[in-house]
Parts: C-alpha cells; sequence; structure tokens
C-alpha cells in the first residue's frame, strides 16, 4: 500500500513539473478537391506551421518550440482525414527526450482515415538522450478505401556524445485498424541491456531504427516496390517487408547511422509512391 502511495506521489509529482500539450487536426477537402484544415488546434509544448499544398496534399510541419520532451510530459495526438482529403504530417527536425529523474513523457496518438482518403505521418528521427523515460501509444484507423502511410525512426541515443542505448526505458505500442479489422498490433520495450536493445546491437554498434506502416489499396504482392525494397538491403542497412492480413504492408530497417538510415527511408519513400502512381509531396520548405 505504502509501494502504491509513492508512485502515485511520483507520478504527481512528475505531471506537476511536465507540460499538457495536445495537437487536434482535421483534414478536409472542398468542392474542387483542394485540402484545408477544418479544424486545427494545439497547446505547447506542440506548434504547428502554417499548412501548405504540395502534390496535391496538404503538408503541415509539428513543432516542439521546446528544448524537446522533458519529465511529466504529455501530448495528446488526435488526426482526422476526412473523405477525398490528403494530409501529410512532418517535422522540421529531430525530437529529443530528455533525462528524466523519476517520471517520464507519454505521447498518445490517434490517426482516422475516412473512405477516399490519404494520410501521411512522417515525423523526424526521435532522439532518447540518457536516462529517458519515454511510452507513446498510437491507434490508426482506416476506413475501407483508404490509405495511410506511417513512418517512426529512432536514433540509440546521442551516438556523437557517446551515448548508445543509455535512456532508462522506451515503450512504443502500435494499433493498426483497417477495413474494420486489427491488422497490426506492435508492442516493445527497450531498456539498456534488455535482450530487446542486445540484438539491435548484434546488427550494427550503434543501430538506428525505422518502421512503416502501409494500407493503400493500390498496393498489392506484384507491386514493383517490394523487389526494389528488398534489394536495399547491405552492408550497413538491414531491410525487410511483409504483409498485414491483406490489407496493409509493414517496412523494418535497422542501420549502422543516421546517414543510412536516412537514405534508405527516403527512398522507401519514393519507391512507395511510385507504386501509388503518385508524385510525393516534399516534407519541408526548401
Amino acid at each position: 500500500m505504502m509501494a502504491a502511495a509513492a508512485v502515485a506521489s511520483a507520478d504527481s509529482a512528475s505531471r506537476g513539473r511536465g507540460l499538457s500539450g495536445h495537437l487536434d487536426l482535421v483534414c478536409s477537402a472542398d468542392a474542387a478537391g483542394r485540402n484545408y484544415l477544418s479544424r486545427q488546434s494545439f497547446r505547447a509544448p506542440i506548434h504547428i506551421s502554417k499548412p501548405h499544398l504540395d502534390e496535391g496534399a496538404l503538408v503541415v510541419n509539428v513543432v516542439n518550440p521546446t528544448a524537446g520532451l522533458l519529465e511529466g510530459d504529455r501530448i495528446e495526438c488526435r488526426i482526422a482525414v476526412e473523405r477525398g482529403a490528403r494530409l501529410s504530417l512532418t517535422a522540421p527536425s529531430a525530437s529529443r527526450a530528455h533525462r528524466m529523474r523519476d517520471g517520464e513523457a507519454i505521447l498518445r496518438q490517434d490517426f482516422r482515415v475516412a473512405a477516399e482518403g490519404w494520410l501521411e505521418s512522417w515525423p523526424e528521427i526521435f532522439i532518447p538522450q540518457a536516462g529517458a523515460r519515454y511510452r507513446q501509444h498510437t491507434t490508426v484507423t482506416v476506413e475501407p478505401g483508404g490509405g495511410v502511410l506511417l513512418a517512426e525512426c529512432m536514433a540509440p541515443g546521442r551516438v556523437a556524445f557517446g551515448e548508445v542505448m543509455a535512456f532508462a526505458e522506451l515503450a512504443w505500442s502500435t494499433d493498426l485498424v483497417a477495413n474494420g479489422k486489427l491488422i497490426a498490433r506492435e508492442r516493445y520495450r527497450l531498456t539498456p541491456g534488455a535482450e530487446s536493445a542486445v540484438a539491435l546491437q548484434r546488427l550494427f554498434a550503434t543501430p538506428y531504427y525505422a518502421s512503416c506502416l502501409v494500407v493503400a489499396p493500390e498496393l498489392t504482392s506484384d507491386s514493383p516496390c517490394w523487389v526494389t525494397i528488398h534489394e536495399m538491403h547491405g552492408p550497413d542497412v538491414c531491410v525487410g517487408s511483409g504483409s498485414l492480413a491483406g490489407a496493409g504492408w509493414v517496412v523494418k530497417i535497422v542501420a549502422a547511422g543516421s546517414v543510412a538510415l536516412r537514405r534508405t527511408l527516403a527512398a522507401v519513400r519514393t519507391e512507395l509512391y511510385a507504386s501509388l502512381g503518385r508524385r510525393e509531396p516534399a516534407l519541408r520548405r526548401t
């Protein structure tokens, strides 16, 4: 009983130190097919850029104007794409989670895509610094005829500072529902020295990781992109892909460094868009 009270007290103190932020966006298409934000709301530590159109999609850069995620930060993201709309979410720079004494930072994401809608979530790399504790919960729901491209990428720490797998704990969960069925459920927890972390370091001393989940009615097992993606496997990067219950696809990447990871991710994105018969929107203004 005393232990439970101590945990509750520590969690309360952590919340008191952190920020409670949110991002609430709805992307719609007007009668001419132009995409716009029909609803937007955000609060620190979240901010968004001025949305702009590129290759038929509305591009929104999501920014953390603070130094990064700190102990006690809680962020709720709710993103909805309505019928016929196209939205690309990205970020202008890497996100960071800093050292935390006894608390954690939490991000909860709820993505919903209507029929004939398209959502791309392509954030910059996540960097967990030494002592960071971070939890991320993501739920993606795609109606029949809708599509999504969801990417996540992570560094093993501040490698230039000698921090490799020095975070305290990372816990990520993702549920992907398409056509009314749960087609993917990912759960992983990384702590320094745990078998899951050691397994990554068996591949590369400084393993950079990325995952892409794809739902697109246009893609099939015969789509040329899968052969090209498999051929990206090389001495500094491991790449694999597979189907998800006939309604989606997953691509996994482990790379020896950030350059190899970024190069491979960019190539995967280009191949997927080519197979969809679309031109990929630029993720950041030049």
